[in-house]
């Protein structure tokens, strides 16, 4: 986000001190509060304040047509356009074409929570969304193919821009910057996972928001620049150019940085301008 005073600007940073003082008062900060607390509150003074009434939230597993299903999810957003199936209102199996983003919620972010989280996460990329069946679907890779990618890189490029964003929210944090990351790397490293140039890796989540420390995929929507430093440091210790997939800090926006990511992946899975919406709102994405 920029540094501008707009009026977005502005109403995010309000609500941001207002959630903190809230969420302090609901005990939301401090280690044991009930998930599903973190969870509905997130949901109520978040993302009700900040989706479009077109996206269903929920709670459960997401399914493919192939008979298989997502581990629990705490929220899924929902393009209402889709058909879901639901037990009651809120709780259900939601196919995967409708889905446009998860969030794994936690009160306070440990390491065996982060890497349960990251796991759940983890879970959507075993789905196969009917869209694969598409004849555009094949033209798509085949135009991404020119632009000089290999037909594997193509084919998870095109998978990454499909399969739902993930994210990881947390209202405080055993996990400063420093060991965020590198619980993060050690669990990705586990998993041996290809990545498609920088960020375009499905198994990450978009953005994990742990207390005032926040890190962000390196999806196109963030132009994060390391540094020549800290790239040389990384260079001399593996012998080799690294992948700059991840970017940690930590920032007095977590909540803002989570809104502005949701508001551009809303707008790119549901056909709206996300470059007017940028214009009209005052955000830019930096």
């Amino acid at each position: 986000m920029n540094n501008s005073n707009s009026h977005a600007q502005m109403w995010f940073d309000q609500l941001e001190a207002t959630l903190l003082q809230e969420a302090k008062q609901a005990g939301l900060l401090e280690h044991g509060t009930l998930i599903g607390t973190a969870r509905e509150f997130l949901i109520k003074r978040v993302l009700k304040s900040i989706l479009p009434p077109s996206i269903h939230i929920g709670t459960g597993k997401i399914i493919d047509a192939y008979g298989k299903a997502s581990k629990q999810i705490d929220v899924v957003l929902f393009d209402s356009r889709f058909p879901l199936f639901e037990i009651h209102s809120g709780v259900g199996m939601y196919p995967i074409e409708g889905v446009i983003a998860v969030i794994e919620v936690k009160s306070t972010l440990t390491r065996r929570e982060l890497f349960n989280a990251l796991e759940n996460t983890r879970s959507l990329i075993n789905l196969t969304p009917g869209i694969e069946r598409a004849p555009f679907w094949k033209q798509h890779i085949d135009e991404l193919i020119k632009t000089g990618l290999n037909e594997d890189d193509a084919k998870r490029k095109a998978y990454f821009e499909l399969i739902p964003a993930s994210y990881i929210f947390s209202f405080s944090t055993k996990l400063r910057k420093r060991g965020l990351s590198n619980a993060v790397d050690e669990w990705f490293n586990k998993k041996k996972q290809p990545s498609v140039s920088e960020g375009l890796c499905a198994i990450l989540p978009r953005a994990i928001v742990a207390g005032p420390s926040i890190g962000l995929l390196h999806d196109g929507l963030f132009n994060i620049d390391p540094g020549k430093d800290i790239m040389q440091k990384w260079q001399e210790k593996t012998g080799s150019t690294p992948k700059h997939i991840m970017s940690f800090w930590d920032t007095k926006h977590c909540f803002g940085w989570l809104a502005v990511h949701l508001i551009h992946t809303i707008c790119a899975r549901t056909g709206l301008n996300i470059q007017e919406l940028e214009l009209s709102m005052g955000l830019t994405i930096i």
